[in-house]
């Protein structure tokens, strides 16, 4: 149950719920304090600490209820392909600046964001894996890091473009694309997923030299903390 597998992403909540996002095909899944207790002591400690460590929280449940609970949990993340954890993601040192809401762009980016969104919805209906390592490849090239005026007009742009799109173009789609059109300009962009609680609510977006650069004017946009970066 433990190891250094780049297949799932555990990440705490202020609740003592928590929230895995699984890396092969982006999916997300909310977990309550319990699960959450037994996933992080299953990968630490294995099955037999998770077992005492939900008795410890609940001495008046039986042990061999908590260890069936359990077991029917391991067989519910299997199912899913969530048996294997990984340490959280460390992301870059500090908090993101203020989002700036990119409000108008250039046409400078039409042709290279035109391509991009397509590209990205072709890139998001192949296994999350392979999105993820392309967009860790391009973060890795040796090109500048796009200021936050370009991001602005990648950004409104893709937007743009996304607007007289056919198919589905949401955050992910937009984002991912953001990062394809700075890359088609020699630029790079930091893709960036998160999610909000209270409902669970999950987004994605883009950030230039550590500010979000957003769209359109998201005043919930706070309340989302990140999970995962690219």
């Amino acid at each position: 149950m433990t190891g250094a597998s780049k297949v799932v992403h555990l990440e705490g909540a202020a609740h003592e719920g928590g929230v895995v996002l699984n890396l092969r095909n982006g999916r997300w899944y909310a977990l309550n304090s319990t699960a959450t207790l037994l996933c992080r002591e299953l990968r630490t400690g294995g099955l037999e600490t998770a077992v005492r460590a939900i008795g410890d929280r609940y001495p008046a449940v039986d042990e061999h209820r908590v260890r069936r609970d359990a077991g029917e949990l391991l067989k519910t993340l299997a199912d899913r392909d969530l048996v294997v954890f990984e340490p959280p993601v460390i992301t870059e040192a500090g908090a993101a600046g203020p989002p700036i809401v990119a409000r108008s762009g250039t046409r400078r980016y039409r042709l290279r964001a035109g391509l991009a969104v397509a590209v990205a919805v072709i890139m998001l209906s192949l296994p999350f894996r392979w999105t993820l390592w392309v967009a860790s490849v391009l973060r890795a090239r040796d090109v500048s890091e796009a200021t936050t005026e370009e991001a602005v007009a990648m950004v409104a742009m893709v937007a743009t473009v996304a607007e007289r799109y056919p198919c589905r173009a949401a955050c992910l789609e937009q984002s991912l694309a953001a990062v394809l059109t700075a890359a088609l300009s020699r630029r790079r962009l930091r893709w960036v997923m998160g999610v909000a609680e209270d409902p669970y609510r999950f987004h994605a977006w883009v950030e230039a030299r550590g500010v979000p650069v957003l769209p359109s004017e998201e005043p919930d946009f706070s309340e989302y903390r990140r999970v995962l970066s690219r």
